[in-house]
């Protein structure tokens, strides 16, 4: 009877070993067909302020970790080097081109992940908010994992993603406006000096 109960034992640690943490990076369990979901999300592409659902293979890079201070990079697919092309099969899908799943230390219910997207040939998420990409972060997410007997968990618990060209940022904003105060002190300037000179 001891030895039934120590091999249970084994074979019980053994599968939840082998099992956990294990996630697939993709979304295509997903369901909603709100830009604004929570869980269950899509990726959308916003060009002139109305998202639709994204129709093209984009950039995308993963991270993970048992904790939401423990991320770390998964996984980056580019276009600019052809690891994120694969055909994109359907409307606001993203499917990892590899196949692959991927461990997360010390996970057994739950991962947290967050992810980046973006379009054109930028090698990184910063790249593409520079060059004025369409481009994403989601917030972290806590992901289900499946049973220890199932397959690798899909992002299901991934929140609607709307790829957008970022807005200019508030120092941006703050230049422009000193900018112009500049020119108008400037001008008016210039134009106290002419009613000067031609009283």
């Amino acid at each position: 009877m001891k030895k039934i109960i120590i091999n249970t034992f084994v074979m019980g640690f053994v599968v939840v070993v082998n099992a956990q943490g294990w996630v697939a990076l993709d979304n295509v369990s997903n369901t909603s067909t709100n830009p604004l979901a929570t869980a269950s999300g899509l990726f959308w592409l916003s060009t002139g302020g109305t998202p639709a659902l994204i129709n093209q293979d984009f950039n995308a890079a993963f991270y993970g970790g048992a904790t939401s201070k423990s991320l770390s990079l998964i996984a980056t697919f580019l276009l600019s080097d052809g690891t994120a092309t694969h055909d994109n099969p359907f409307p606001g899908i993203f499917l990892d081109p590899t196949g692959n799943s991927y461990l997360i230390p010390g996970t057994v219910t739950s991962v947290f992940i967050q992810i980046q997207a973006w379009t054109g040939n930028f090698n990184s998420y910063a790249g593409a908010l520079n060059g004025g990409a369409p481009a994403v972060q989601s917030p972290v997410f806590v992901n289900p994992l499946n049973n220890f007997l199932g397959p690798p968990a899909d992002l299901t618990g991934m929140p609607a993603m709307v790829l957008a060209v970022p807005e200019p940022s508030t120092f941006a904003l703050a230049g422009l406006g000193g900018v112009c105060a500049l020119l108008l002190v400037l001008w008016r300037g210039r134009r106290n000096t002419n009613e000067k000179a031609n009283p």
